[in-house]
């Protein structure tokens, strides 16, 4: 299954988790479609947030249907996003990297995936680690950008070692969720282009 961004949002909404309802406003939350940035045309997905809590989650969501009931899968990731975070750089005043701190995570749900209190109501794991549901990836760290984050740049990720094992329901479906993990304290903004997840039965 393939979804390209620059076709509508394809029915993928955006959540975010790891911070205090309360203080919402501090951390600038932002999601939806919108341009690319300079360098790049057609529209992304964009997800934003400044990282208050040193542990926000910021994913994209969504259900697949049509599948085997009851069935076991393996599920494959790739996915490709512009990121405004060189490698190699740090956080000025700040903890973690723009970089290799944020970690990009794939996982599955048997229920929509959302904020329960302060956590994702999945266990995802923590930052650079993986959850019983959902598996790194890798990082949102690029080549050839600059320091300053104001340089986009594409990356592709596609980790066949951390593909997902699972089981659908007696419908045929189970709900995806992409997202980055931060240990950067600092604001990130992301544009997701395209996702593709290939399922295999087991």
């Amino acid at each position: 299954m393939s979804f390209d961004f620059r076709h509508g949002s394809q029915n993928w909404t955006a959540g975010f988790s790891d911070y205090l309802l309360k203080h919402a406003p501090l951390y600038e939350l932002e999601s939806g479609l919108r341009d690319l940035p300079a360098g790049f045309q057609g529209t992304g997905f964009m997800l934003s947030g400044h990282n208050r809590s040193a542990d926000l989650f910021m994913f994209l969501k969504r259900k697949i249907s049509g599948l085997s009931p009851s069935s076991r899968y393996r599920v494959e990731l790739k996915v490709t996003f512009l990121s405004p975070a060189s490698k190699d750089c740090v956080g000025v005043g700040i903890g973690g990297s723009p970089g290799e701190s944020v970690w990009l995570k794939f996982g599955y749900a048997d229920k929509e995936p959302q904020q329960d209190g302060f956590t994702l109501n999945v266990p995802k794991g923590d930052q650079s680690q993986d959850g019983t549901q959902a598996k790194v990836q890798g990082n949102i760290a690029t080549d050839a950008g600059k320091c300053d984050n104001t340089v986009y740049r594409a990356k592709t990720l596609k980790n066949t070692e951390k593909a997902l094992d699972l089981t659908t329901d007696a419908q045929g479906s189970i709900w995806l969720f992409v997202g980055t993990d931060s240990g950067f304290e600092g604001k990130t903004t992301l544009y997701y282009q395209q996702i593709e997840v290939k399922f295999t039965p087991r």
